[in-house]
């Protein structure tokens, strides 16, 4: 019996040697070919991306010769650009003696998950056709959206959208989540309403305080003077009384106007002797 299954043994090691030793003479015959395939495909692809530079930098000139929109001209390129791997990949995939259409044929029957898992870069794709024909923002504007994202505009891609924000950091942000959602411009118009609000003790006189604030407001030469200007006492606070300080002025200067009244506001306090109250404890002795 050991016999027997040592003679099975020896048998069925003899077959696993036959066919490793035929899979190893196909593979030595296939080599130079498919060695070749290899080679020629690694140069199609450095051929091919060095085209694809030329031809999107030839793009780029002609549309920059013609004074393209920025951000029309940003998602063209990007569009073109990714189209031409595209190209590259199938024609890599012939060389390769892989066939189009037998690609083609397993992504066809494959397409309802493949369309699932690109809902995403579609809707994208969508997002930044919408943006491009509504404009809600252009290159340059300071935008905001819902979901806390904020920064200057620096151009459309197919898929994504470039922000800068203002200590120069880079936001990527999909194309469908600007276009579907709400979306503050703060550029769009080139005057902003400038809010404010101070604050003084319930000693001072309100007229005093108030003629201080106009002062400031009219000193300014980043404010416009001929928008409504709007000093008024705002609320009676638990410690002190809040003036309300609302101008108008310039998109580009709203952030400098913000601080320069508030550096000057602090200098008119103090030479007109006007306290900015603070958090303080009286203690009363029986």
């Amino acid at each position: 019996m050991e016999k027997l299954v040592e003679d099975l043994e020896t048998q069925d090691v003899g077959k696993i040697m036959e066919i490793l030793k035929s899979w190893g003479e196909g593979l030595l015959k296939m080599a130079p070919s498919f060695i070749s395939k290899i080679i020629v495909a690694l140069l199609f692809i450095f051929i091919g991306k060095k085209i694809i530079g030329l031809i999107v930098l030839s793009l780029k000139k002609i549309m920059d010769s013609r004074n393209a929109e920025p951000l029309l001209k940003s998602f063209i390129l990007s569009f073109i650009k990714n189209l031409l791997f595209v190209v590259l990949f199938f024609l890599v995939l012939g060389v390769l003696g892989i066939r189009a259409t037998s690609l083609m044929a397993v992504l066809g029957t494959a397409g309802l998950a493949i369309g699932l898992a690109l809902q995403g870069s579609l809707s994208n794709l969508a997002g930044g056709v919408l943006i491009l024909m509504f404009r809600p923002f252009s290159k340059g504007d300071y935008i905001s959206n819902n979901g806390g994202v904020e920064g200057t505009v620096d151009q459309i891609q197919i898929f994504n959208s470039i922000l800068v924000t203002p200590d120069n950091k880079i936001i990527i942000v999909p194309n469908g989540q600007l276009a579907n959602s709400t979306l503050v411009n703060f550029s769009k118009n080139p005057t902003r309403r400038l809010d404010l609000t101070y604050s003084v003790a319930y000693t001072t006189d309100i007229d005093k305080a108030i003629s201080v604030l106009e002062e400031v407001a009219k000193e300014n030469p980043k404010i416009l003077q001929n928008k409504p200007k709007t000093i008024r006492l705002r609320t009676h606070g638990l410690n002190s009384l809040d003036f309300l300080f609302r101008v108008w002025v310039k998109s580009g200067d709203y952030w400098d106007v913000m601080w320069d009244c508030n550096e000057n506001v602090k200098r008119a306090f103090d030479k007109n002797n006007i306290e900015i109250p603070y958090q303080k404890i009286d203690i009363y002795q029986k």
